[in-house]
Formats: C-alpha cells, structure tokens, sequence
C-alpha cells in the first residue's frame, strides 16, 4: 500500500504580496491592489514596550514608489502575525519608525532624480549604496545612521527570502555590503573629565550653597538636602547612589566622642568599609565644624 501524500494547510490569513510574474520573470504588483484598502498597520499592546500602536503607510502611496512600500507593508505585517525569527512587536515597531521611514523616504528622492516609477527588481546593491549615501548626507551621527539600516536591512532580507527582490550574497556585488560602517565603534567619544580648575570651582559653588544649612533653625529644603548630598559625595570619594538611599538613622556613635559614623548601604559585596572624611586641610574650611564623620558602608 503506497503512502499517503499529506499537503500542509496554508494559512490564508498571514498577509501576503499579491503579485504575478510576466515570461521574463520580472515581478509585478496589480495595479488594482495599490494601494491597499487599509495603510495603516495597529501594532498590539501586549509585549510591546513602546507607546506606538500604530503605522501609516499612505504617506508613500502614489509617489511612484508603490509597489515597494506595498511589499514593505505586508512584510511587516507578516512580522506581527507570524512573530517570523522570533521577532518583538517592539523590534517590529523600530523597524517602521526607525528604518523603513528613513528608507522610504530615500525612495522618493530617488523615484524623483530616475524619474519614472520604482519597482522591487530596481532594489540592489547601487540603491543600497545610495541609501547609505543619502545616511550620510543628513548630518546624523554614526550610530543613528547604523540604526537606520540596521532596521530597514532585515525587512528587506525577508522580502529576499520569499523571492519578492533579488537578493546576491556574497561577492563584490552583494546587495548588502559586508561592512557599511567601520570602525564605528572607534568614534563614539565619551565626556572628557573636568579640569583642576573647574573641579576647584565646582567644590567651591556646593559648599557656598550648603552654608545656609548649617544656620540655627535652617530648614533642610530639597535643594539643601541635595548639595550637602553633593559635599558628602565629595569629602568621601563615593558615588551618590548609596547617599540616595541614606536611613534616618545612618548617623551612629563613635567609639570616639568627637566623630560619628555615616552608614550607607550598597548594592552588592559582603564587606564593609569604613572610610573617615578628607582632610579639611584639603578641601578647605566649610563652616563651624560639625563632629567629624566617619564613613561606613554596609551590605
């Protein structure tokens, strides 16, 4: 008795790209189906971690780009149907607002400069090439301009695999560059330190503004409490994370009469430290002094 043969059942409800091919080969898209009866696509609540809910298309509708941005719509709302790699809603959401828009937008200069319509066979490497031309043009920095393609690449990557734009590989003429950014990461600078000067200036300002606190029957405001936060960060050496979280009680008896400790709580590690004030010799006097502090930090 033979096998039976069993063909799998197609979801017709996970959107497609209607579209035929002509003896050529060469895909089009009906002209009766552009633009489609609904443009926006509404991205679900749940496990969507940004505060989009929808995506209108129609902004690229009749500007000669049609075919493309139809293809684009329908592949991301296969996306969120079939969740195609795994993907988030929130991942599918930056690729429309982050990627797409900057790519599509890119296609209209284009269609303008050919002048005549663009289709998905026009997609390849000299449009990629000009896509990252057209980045780079906009003075954005380095890392916007990686996130902009690195959202509109796997959509098109999609579109590939189902046969829907030519795809090459590998090669020199691969539709996507290998590399497109290098050594981006070697331009990223961070906040340079402040000077000698500045950081004298800077002690200065805190303490001048935490005088008023230290008068008879002051009132310790938020903008007090902040600034002598400030000067204990910076007679300590500590950050101010644990100084955030100070209990009422983190003043204790010294064994000595003339100190007290300060107890903050850190985060992690199962030791503490006790680190007295710096020297007022310093940082310069502050005010009538206060009994000396000693620094403690607990788990």
């Amino acid at each position: 008795m033979g096998k039976k043969k069993v063909f799998p059942r197609a979801d017709l409800s996970v959107p497609g790209v209607e579209h035929t091919r002509d003896p050529a080969g060469r895909l089009s898209i009906p002209p009766n189906r552009l633009p489609p009866a609904t443009t926006v696509v509404s991205f679900p609540a749940t496990g969507n971690a940004t505060t989009r809910r929808r995506f209108d298309f129609s902004g690229w509708y009749g500007a000669g780009i049609d075919d493309i941005t139809y293809a684009c719509q329908r592949q991301i709302e296969r996306f969120l149907a079939t969740h195609d790699g795994d993907r988030s809603v929130a991942t599918v959401v930056a690729y429309c607002a982050i990627g797409l828009r900057a790519f599509l937008d890119y296609l209209l200069v284009r269609r303008l400069a050919s002048a005549r319509p663009l289709t998905l066979g026009d997609i390849d490497r000299e449009l990629i090439d000009g896509f990252l031309g057209f980045l780079d043009g906009g003075g954005a920095s380095v890392g916007a301009r990686r996130s902009r393609y690195g959202h509109v690449k796997p959509v098109l990557l999609a579109l590939g695999q189902r046969g829907l734009i030519p795809v090459i590989a590998h090669g020199d003429g691969a539709t996507f560059p290998e590399n497109p950014f290098p050594h981006s990461h070697r331009q990223a600078k961070g906040e340079r330190p402040l000077t000698w000067a500045q950081r004298r200036a800077f002690a200065a300002a805190v303490k001048a503004a935490v005088l008023p606190l230290m008068a008879e029957g002051a009132e310790p405001t938020g903008e007090l409490l902040t600034c002598a936060l400030l000067l204990v960060a910076l007679h300590t050496g500590r950050n101010l994370t644990p100084l955030l979280k100070l209990d009422t009680d983190c003043l204790r008896a010294h064994p000595r009469g003339d100190r007290v400790f300060l107890v903050c709580h850190k985060r992690r590690g199962n030791t503490a430290s006790k680190v007295p004030l710096r020297d007022e010799r310093a940082t310069g006097p502050l005010a009538p002094a206060p009994p000396s502090v000693a620094y403690s930090q607990t788990n």
